[in-house]
C-alpha cells in the first residue's frame, strides 16, 4: 500500500529478482541434449556438468544439473546395445515389407507365425538397483563357483505360446534339429502352413540343417530369415530381456540345477502375464551337447 502511495502505479511492479541467477541457460541444455543424442557413449552427471564447465564454461554441481535436466525430461535410465549402424536399410525395408505380410496372414489364421531365438543365463548375475536403508548398501554373496552356462532355445507365438527347450553349455545343432522337428511334426499335425522367423546364426544354416529344409517344408515348415543386424525385429528378444531383468535380476544361485528351475519358474510367470501357454521340450542325451 505504502509503495502504491509513494509511486502510483509503478509502485506496483515487480522488482528485478534477487538472489543468484541462473548459471545455465536453455542454450547450454540444448547443447547436453545434442552431445546425448549424436555421441556414441553413456554420461553420468558428473562427467554432463565436467563437460559443461569445459565446452560452455558453465561451473554447475552434479546434483544441481541433475534437477536441471529432470525438468527437462531428460532422466537417469539404461541404455541399449545397437547394430543399425551395421543394417542394410534396403535389405531391411524389404524384409519388413514381407514379415508385415507374414504377420497379417498369423493375424487372419492363415499361417502360424513363431519366432525363434536362443539366449544364455548364469548363476552369477549382475548387481541391480535395489531399495535399502539411506547410508547403508546391500551386498549380495557370490556362490562358491560361477558355474555353466544354461542355454535356452524358445519359440514364440505372441499371445498364444511360448515353447522352449533348456541345456547345459551353448544350442547345439543336434538341439536345434530336435527343436525343429518338433515343430515340423505339429505343423504336418494341424495341417497348416507353419514360418519360423530366426537369424542366420551359425547353426541355422549349417550344412546338416540345409539338408533337412526340403523335408520340413513338405511336412508345412518354413524358415523366414531376418536381415543381419536386426535382432530388434525378433520379439523373442523382449522376452529374453525381462525374463532376465524381471524374473532373475539380482538373484544367486548355487548350481545350474537351482538356475534351471528358477528359469522355469520365470517362464512360466512370464506366460502367466502375457496370458500364453508355455512348454518345455525335453532334449534326447545325444542332442544336448
Amino acid at each position: 500500500m505504502h509503495k502504491w502511495q509513494n509511486l502510483g502505479t509503478e509502485g506496483l511492479w515487480e522488482l528485478p529478482g534477487r538472489g543468484g541467477k541462473p548459471k545455465c541457460k536453455e542454450e547450454d541444455i540444448v547443447f547436453l541434449e545434442e552431445c546425448l543424442k549424436k555421441e556414441p557413449r553413456t554420461y553420468n552427471s558428473l562427467q554432463l556438468a565436467q563437460k559443461l564447465e569445459r565446452d560452455r564454461l558453465i561451473k554447475l554441481s552434479p546434483d544441481r544439473l541433475r534437477r536441471v535436466l529432470k525438468k527437462k525430461g531428460i532422466i537417469w535410465k539404461r541404455a541399449r546395445k545397437s547394430h543399425k549402424g551395421k543394417q542394410d536399410p534396403v535389405i531391411r525395408e524389404k524384409k519388413q515389407a514381407d514379415l508385415d505380410m507374414l504377420q497379417l496372414a498369423a493375424a487372419a489364421g492363415e499361417i502360424d507365425l513363431k519366432y525363434l531365438d536362443e539366449s544364455g543365463f548364469c548363476a552369477w548375475s549382475e548387481p541391480s538397483y535395489t531399495y535399502y536403508q539411506r547410508g547403508e548398501q546391500k551386498h549380495l554373496e557370490q556362490t562358491k563357483r560361477r558355474g555353466r552356462r544354461l542355454s535356452i532355445i524358445g519359440f514364440l507365438q505372441p499371445l498364444i505360446s511360448f515353447i522352449y527347450g533348456l541345456v547345459i553349455g551353448g544350442v547345439s545343432r543336434k538341439s536345434y534339429i530336435q527343436m525343429m522337428e518338433y515343430e515340423a511334426l505339429d505343423a504336418e499335425k494341424v495341417g497348416r502352413m507353419r514360418v519360423i522367423v530366426q537369424d542366420n546364426g551359425s547353426i541355422h544354416r549349417c550344412r546338416e540343417v540345409q539338408q533337412l529344409w526340403p523335408k520340413w517344408e513338405r511336412m508345412g515348415l518354413y524358415i523366414f530369415f531376418l536381415p543381419e543386424y536386426c535382432s530388434e525385429m525378433n520379439p523373442i528378444e523382449l522376452e529374453w530381456q525381462h525374463l532376465k531383468k524381471d524374473e532373475l535380476a539380482g538373484k544367486m544361485f548355487d548350481d545350474e540345477l537351482e538356475l534351471a528351475y528358477a528359469v522355469i519358474d520365470g517362464v512360466q510367470a512370464r506366460g502367466e502375464k502375457g496370458n500364453y501357454s508355455t512348454q518345455r521340450i525335453k532334449f534326447n542325451s545325444n542332442s544336448s551337447g
